[in-house]
């Protein structure tokens, strides 16, 4: 394995082929890969030990993106970024983009953790609160035998240290350490936005990790099953309407208000582009 930030696949390796596929969606670049398509592009960069960096955007994202200086230029900094939800599958193809199915951390992380229990992929749980990885990493052994798990790791550090939202720079090199320590193939990161993807920036050129993959509250997720949504939910694409059941009080203005500026945004863009 080579030294921290020695990484294969600078400017004209594998992550810049699939960063110059993304299209322009809100001002945010947006990949258009089939299932397939991307868990091949993982496959390939563990057998060649080249950096892969991969995000989501979903329309809460995108409207932070907007209002959060320099927010959107570290999202587009990411080779690979999936549409997590239908309001960017459906915002997309509207403007005429050929998005092809929803591909949040629920949807497309369990086809990841297939692949890594068939070829040996080690991976390492990254975030949420103290306990919280661990459990997930429980969940996915029984539910993919034999999938390695390189290490884990709380994200509440900011949380215990008594500023949220913010590392100590110590904090973020014991993080470092702990990965690179444990030689992991592929990384998740599960802390929230826009923190996950300043970290990443922080720390990728010391990671010596080949695929580095955010997630949100994703961990949390995995902690309680690894399919976390119900099978009819998924099929009548109601993952929104069940979420927000769930935790009302923290996404009531997500699924409302927030909506429908978002759906303005589409819309605005929709129409001037007509014009």
């Amino acid at each position: 394995m080579r030294p921290a930030g020695e990484m294969t696949g600078g400017a004209g390796g594998l992550g810049a082929g699939y960063r110059a596929q993304k299209r322009e969606f809100l001002g945010i670049g947006l990949s258009c890969l089939p299932d397939e398509a991307f868990v091949d592009a993982v496959r390939q960069a563990v057998e060649t030990r080249s950096r892969l960096t991969i995000s989501f955007i979903n329309p809460d994202y995108v409207l932070r993106g907007h209002k959060t200086a320099g927010l959107v230029d570290k999202m587009n900094r990411f080779d690979i970024v999936l549409p997590d939800g239908w309001g960017i599958v459906l915002g997309g193809r509207l403007l005429g983009l050929p998005v092809p199915d929803r591909q949040g951390n629920d949807d497309i992380c369990p086809k990841m953790f297939t692949l890594s229990a068939e070829r040996g992929f080690s991976n390492f749980l990254f975030g949420c609160s103290e306990g919280t990885p661990e459990k997930a990493a429980e969940n996915l052994k029984e539910t993919f035998p034999g999938i390695p798990i390189a290490g884990t790791l709380h994200g509440y550090w900011d949380v215990i240290r008594g500023h949220p939202g913010r590392y100590d720079e110590a904090d973020i090199e014991m993080m470092v350490q702990t990965i690179n320590e444990a030689k992991p193939d592929i990384l998740h990161v599960s802390i929230p936005t826009p923190m996950q993807q300043t970290w990443v920036w922080q720390v990728a050129d010391r990671l010596d990790v080949p695929v580095i993959i955010t997630g949100g509250s994703y961990l949390d997720h995995l902690a309680e099953r690894v399919y976390w949504y119900p099978g009819w939910v998924n099929k009548m694409r109601l993952g929104w309407a069940y979420r927000l059941t769930r935790e009302p009080g923290r996404l009531w203005k997500r699924y409302s208000l927030d909506l429908m500026a978002y759906g303005g945004m589409v819309a605005r863009a929709r129409f001037g582009k007509r014009q």
